[in-house]
């Protein structure tokens, strides 16, 4: 009898040790927390925004997001493809550009009206649609998508720090553009809009540039082949693609707007931001891409497909000015990867519900984890390139 009792006792004892010890833990888990909160990093998650909390009226910030996610290398890739995949002359390749893109950006635009409105992130929303579980089908392609999108950047961005000097690894610039991505998109809604506001403006002055010092190659493209359906369709396919991949994460952005602002506000600050960098920097793509073949140093940098390489031989003729605007070319898709894995980091909890206890910046760390691992493995252990 006495045994069993020394042995309750201490196993209260025992109890009353672990219940101090869990306590602790949580003291310091919420200080560590509002240390976090007082500097700006924002924790939501899935959480609805409750309507008293969408105070934002800088609507223009939207504008920015998308501005920002689409100047970049991989916008300009992406207009490479008309006539090297499909084999399209400029003026074909152009005109789908603008046509398609002009009916696709119309989606990702029309779903970030949903935020001010519902206070709710875009696969949160999609609830109501496939149901608690059903929606966790579309969010894995989702993050497939998602993860892609920023190993095709990432590929980019190396292809184009390591066409500066043969002493500068590929690797080094995958390591630079996950830290500015994580810190980014760790700190959630606020330093993201100010980010995208700024990141923009040295990466569009260097596409100016290139474009100033090798423009005159572009100014007599070579005729091509009228173009057939099948091309024109494939191409815009792979263009629909681009565009509307953003539906699935476009009031990602928006939740924390007045809910009494114009739906019509709210989706043309989306749509031009979408539009006006895809159009443009797709378009240049494909009439540098054409005029490569007249080129011999053009030629020679893209050889592979490699359109970092490429980037660089058309500022190569500013020398070491010429470089560096290249080394801010490689950087310019931490903007697109930031914003993504900000989107990432919300999609986790929608993959798997239970994890909405864990704060939202804790899966920016994991996005940045696997998207560093998938990269230096595809871009070491083949010969990966956008044009495969």
């Amino acid at each position: 009898m006495s045994a069993t009792k020394e042995q309750f006792e201490k196993d209260d004892k025992t109890a009353e040790v672990v219940d101090v010890q869990s306590l602790e833990r949580a003291v310091y888990k919420d200080r560590w927390t509002r240390r976090l909160l007082r500097i700006g990093v924002e924790d939501r998650g899935i959480q609805p925004v409750p309507e008293e909390q969408r105070t934002d009226t800088q609507y223009s910030k939207l504008f920015f997001i998308w501005f920002s996610w689409n100047v970049n290398i991989l916008t300009f890739s992406a207009g490479t493809l008309g006539p090297v995949i499909f084999g399209l002359g400029l003026r074909d390749t152009c005109l789908t550009i603008l046509f398609f893109n002009l009916l696709c950006c119309f989606f990702p635009a029309y779903f970030a009206t949903w935020g001010p409105k519902l206070g709710m992130r875009q696969m949160i929303a999609s609830r109501y649609s496939f149901g608690y579980y059903g929606v966790i089908v579309p969010c894995i392609f989702n993050l497939i998508g998602m993860v892609g999108f920023s190993i095709l950047n990432a590929i980019l961005g190396g292809q184009a720090l390591a066409s500066v000097t043969s002493n500068l690894s590929w690797s080094v610039g995958i390591v630079v553009i996950s830290i500015i991505s994580l810190l980014v998109s760790f700190c959630g809604y606020n330093v993201l809009n100010w980010y995208e506001r700024l990141s923009w403006l040295p990466v569009l002055i260097t596409f100016v540039i290139a474009l100033g010092v090798g423009g005159h190659h572009l100014s007599n493209p070579p005729p091509a082949e009228p173009a057939t359906a099948v091309s024109v369709l494939s191409f815009a396919s792979t263009l629909a693609g681009f565009a509307i991949t953003f539906s699935p994460l476009s009031s990602d952005f928006s939740t924390y707007y007045r809910s009494d602002v114009s739906a019509w506000r709210i989706f043309w600050y989306s749509y031009l931001g979408l539009l006006l960098p895809i159009v443009t920097l797709q378009c240049l793509g494909a009439a540098v891409v054409v005029a490569t073949p007249s080129v011999p140093e053009w030629e020679q940098g893209y050889t592979g497909g490699n359109v970092g390489g490429l980037l660089e031989a058309m500022l190569h003729p500013a020398r070491g000015f010429g470089k560096f605007l290249t080394v801010l070319l490689s950087l310019s898709v931490a903007g697109n990867i930031a914003s993504t894995f900000y989107s990432i980091s919300i999609n986790v909890q929608v993959f798997i519900p239970w994890l909405v206890v864990v704060p939202r910046y804790v899966f920016s760390i994991l996005a940045t984890a696997v998207y560093v691992s998938l990269s230096i493995i595809l871009f070491s252990g083949s010969t990966l390139t956008l044009t495969s």
